[in-house]
């Protein structure tokens, strides 16, 4: 996927929208108990944070400061950044953050990288400068210099804890999630195709059986079994290219799912179903049905983002899948 066109948009946000936009790559990858935006005054250096427990900032948490300049994060903002973290944790206002992750659309600065890369180096840089940095900016109108148990807890802070994100992670772990589609306007990576087994598996057996009686009924039998296949290679053939479609609808639902909205995978089916429905009224056999369905199927044209990556045997496989389902009947 071409990505470059997406960068472009998301280097055009606004800090609010970055903030939002972080929150939702946390969100979405649903790795905390909740994520919670608190950029604004009075955060403490906290823009979006990702909560690990019940205990929220007094237990175990993340921390992601979002930076949305036009040029990339600098040392010195990220110095001071890391000062109001190390000042509030200090002062009890929270526990310390498990990682503290700088987000910025356009990464930092060779040297910031080198020095978030070298946890030693970004401790060092941090306590030399911090009279210049962050001694006047951790309280509005107020200077706390470094000295006394202040010195000594900003010496023994876990500098490794610091680090940063390039918007290429950002972007591929924002991909996996189900704000993607609606955010970027269906830019989604495409789905695997279906895998059918050799063997019919238990969750087919009632769009099978349904397929087995429309056989039956072209072939003027009562019954018609898997086992008649056998003597109807037309048949079996048919039936195995049903179930490729069925197999590749299943794929292209789970490859879905996680990576758009909910309820997204259901709109989609649900519109499939009103192309067809009028089909199921025809009147003729169930082949007939069966066939002016699979054509309507392919025809259709949902209003989703999930119709750029739908190919005609997916569209036609959801019928199958709306069989299973119960939703369809073929034979009358």
């Amino acid at each position: 996927m071409n990505l470059a066109p997406i960068i472009k948009v998301v280097r055009a946000y606004d800090p609010t929208e970055w903030e939002v936009f972080i929150s939702e790559w946390q969100k979405g990858l649903q790795g905390y108990v909740a994520v919670k935006r608190l950029g604004g005054a009075g955060d403490h250096g906290r823009d979006v944070i990702g909560l690990c427990g019940p205990e929220a900032c007094q237990g175990v948490w993340d921390n992601f400061q979002c930076k949305h300049y036009e040029t990339a994060l600098s040392t010195p903002t990220a110095c001071e950044d890391a000062g109001k973290i190390i000042f509030h944790a200090f002062k009890k206002v929270f526990t310390p953050p498990r990682k503290c992750t700088f987000v910025a659309p356009r990464g930092p600065t060779t040297e910031l990288r080198d020095k978030l890369l070298n946890p030693d180096k970004f401790r060092e840089e941090v306590l030399e400068n911090w009279h210049v940095r962050v001694a006047g900016r951790v309280v509005a109108g107020e200077m706390h210099r470094l000295e006394g148990g202040l010195a000594t807890y900003a010496q023994n802070f876990d500098y490794t804890s610091f680090g940063y994100a390039t918007l290429d992670e950002i972007l591929d772990d924002h991909r996996k999630t189900a704000y993607w589609a609606s955010r970027f306007g269906g830019h989604l990576p495409p789905p695997p195709r279906g895998q059918a087994p050799s063997e019919i598996a238990a969750e087919e057996t009632v769009y099978v059986a349904k397929l087995l009686d429309v056989y039956a009924e072209a072939e003027g039998h009562a019954v018609f079994t898997v086992a008649d296949l056998s003597a109807h290679p037309d048949w079996s053939q048919d039936l195995q290219g049903q179930r490729v479609r069925f197999y590749d609808a299943e794929a292209f639902t789970a490859h879905y799912r996680d990576q758009t909205e909910p309820g997204t995978i259901e709109d989609f089916a649900d519109q499939i179903f009103d192309a067809i429905e009028p089909s199921l009224r025809v009147s003729g056999s169930g082949h007939m049905r069966l066939t002016a369905a699979l054509t309507t199927a392919a025809q259709a044209r949902p209003a989703s983002v999930l119709a750029p990556r739908a190919r005609v045997r997916v569209k036609q496989g959801v019928c199958h899948q709306l069989a299973n389902d119960d939703r369809v009947t073929w034979k009358a």
